[in-house]
């Protein structure tokens, strides 16, 4: 005798079950085998993979906006907060180390492991190079071509369209570009925006707004606009060749972008060692080599300890 077949779950146990694979991702605990299952169950039906869509658009929805829509029922809007409230959780242990997926990243339409490049061919003939640990997500409507930077640093080749801007979103803050090439980068304090072809416009959280040329680089912070600064586009760009090139920069910001690269994590003990000022060309897959400099430049000293955890003082 056949054997009824098992009924298809609802499409209300489908969202609960999706939002469930959205707050295991970013917990901070989720590891290769969790990346693994949940392949395995967006690939059950169209309607799985849907689900998990829509629950990854709430999660970006509320990451961005800090508050569900109103209309939402109550069910929705318990839903969103719990999303919210995943937002919160500061990511360690394994995820800092990388020596575990950081389930975020699996939220992002694209994205980079550490020490990873990776060349996104978008549907409008632009390109994003997406330079290591990056994330990336992209909206493309008839209206606007919209991207969302999370984390990380992209080099945006824009094709020309008068009719959709091209917006890239980081942070408090949106690049807009027309037939342009240029860069945007999380650092260690605000966002780096470096204009390397044409012409781009900021416009800040407050509204305010500010157009950068070719060879110009702004970093923004909690402060505002730094000071507009004329840049070597190739020097800023050597990431793409594996250096990074620094000129009296402070510390910190060096240790930002190894991070990126090293398997482990590189701490600087105190607000002092972080201000001091280091130069040289480094390669970012080769973390002990740029350590061996910064101890010998600025006279430090290095404990290296267990997960390759490094505390620079």
């Amino acid at each position: 005798m056949t054997q009824p077949a098992a009924p298809e779950p609802s499409n209300e146990t489908l969202s609960q079950q999706a939002h469930a694979w959205v707050a295991r991702l970013t917990s901070g605990h989720a590891t290769v085998e969790d990346a693994a299952a949940l392949r395995q169950w967006c690939a059950r039906s169209d309607a799985h993979a849907a689900a998990y869509r829509e629950a990854t658009l709430l999660w970006r929805q509320t990451g961005s906006l800090g508050k569900p829509r109103r209309s939402r029922s109550r069910r929705k809007l318990f839903a969103a907060g719990a999303v919210a409230a995943c937002l919160a959780v500061v990511v360690v242990s394994g995820t800092l180390l990388g020596v575990v997926p950081d389930g975020r990243a699996l939220l992002a339409d694209h994205h980079t492991q550490r020490a990873e490049h990776k060349i996104v061919d978008l549907a409008d003939g632009s390109q994003a190079e997406l330079d290591a640990d990056t994330r990336l997500s992209v909206d493309f409507s008839d209206a606007q071509r919209r991207l969302d930077l999370a984390d990380g640093a992209a080099l945006f080749h824009v094709q020309h369209d008068t009719a959709r801007p091209f917006v890239v979103h980081a942070g408090a803050m949106s690049v807009t570009a027309v037939g342009t090439v240029f860069e945007v980068r999380y650092l260690a304090d605000g966002i780096g925006v470096t204009c390397t072809e044409g012409v781009v416009e900021v416009r800040q959280g407050d509204g305010t707004r500010q157009r950068i040329k070719a060879g110009e680089q702004v970093v923004y912070n909690a402060a505002g606009a730094g000071p507009l600064q004329r840049i070597d586009s190739a020097r800023e760009l050597a990431w793409r060749e594996g250096v990074m090139v620094f000129r009296n920069r402070p510390l910190q910001e060096l240790v930002h972008e190894l991070n990126r690269y090293h398997q482990g994590r590189i701490v600087i003990a105190s607000a002092r060692v972080a201000q001091m000022p280091v130069s040289g060309v480094f390669h970012l897959n080769r973390a002990d080599e740029a350590l061996r400099h910064i101890e010998q430049a600025l006279q430090l000293s290095a404990t290296r300890l267990p997960a390759g955890v490094v505390v620079l003082r």
